[in-house]
């Protein structure tokens, strides 16, 4: 089994519902899926520089800095890449990165989340960071509500990052000091002494506290009693 990762190029940000259908088409072998660009061969260039393609001629060896687990499929729409999952923390990031640096789309269908490239996010985007999985720069809300409902005992963190020093996290568990069932929530607003925690049991309330961090909410909409740290 693979981890496997799209690229293409779209005119406006893509919702993940239809982000899911272009890429199982794209799967399936459809074309005019996506639209034809440059920008995608100019992309697959610059991946296959850094990490080169799989031999074509049976029994050759592989390049070891190859991280495919097959062939890429490519065209002048899409770049679809299954690497091997040893492979996925050193160069799953870099293949995110090199598509915002041509204008391209890339997604996870793995996590369901779509990497939009700089052109596509907001003035004042922020950043979206689990325990596992690829960070997300400038998450929609639905991508940062998704991030949250998968806290497990191994996906035990999620960490927003706004501007000028702003954030909220999450830890779940034993893994964040607390009991079973329990998240400890910190926000901080700017400076050290605006560093706040507490402890909910409830995952809603977590997605709220969240919900109303991305929004620039100045007020939670969740009843919480939050402590003052001292950094």
């Amino acid at each position: 089994m693979s981890f496997d990762l799209a690229v293409w190029f779209e005119r406006k940000r893509l919702p993940r519902a239809e982000a899911v259908q272009k890429h199982l088409r794209m799967c399936e072998g459809a074309s005019g899926v996506a639209i034809g660009h440059p920008a995608v061969a100019g992309f697959y260039q610059s991946l296959i520089e850094e990490f080169p393609e799989l031999p074509d001629q049976a029994g050759a060896v592989p390049d070891p800095a190859s991280p495919w687990s097959a062939g890429l499929d490519v065209s002048e729409e899409r770049v679809l890449m299954p690497m091997g999952w040893g492979r996925v923390a050193a160069v799953a990031p870099r293949v995110a990165e090199l598509a915002g640096e041509h204008g391209l789309v890339c997604f996870d269908p793995q996590a369901g989340v779509v990497h939009a490239p700089p052109g596509l996010r907001g003035p004042e985007a922020s950043r979206l960071q689990s325990c596992v999985g690829l960070p997300v720069e400038d998450p929609d809300p639905e991508t940062v509500e998704r991030a949250v409902r998968r806290l497990s005992a191994e996906n035990w963190f999620v960490i927003l990052e706004g501007s000028l020093d702003r954030y909220v996290q999450v830890g779940a568990g034993s893994s964040a000091g607390v009991a079973a069932g329990g998240f400890a929530v910190e926000h901080r607003d700017g400076s050290p002494d605006r560093h706040y925690r507490c402890v909910l049991r409830d995952l809603d309330q977590v997605v709220a506290v969240f919900a109303d961090f991305a929004r620039g909410a100045r007020a939670w909409s969740v009843e919480a009693e939050w402590e003052k740290l001292s950094m």
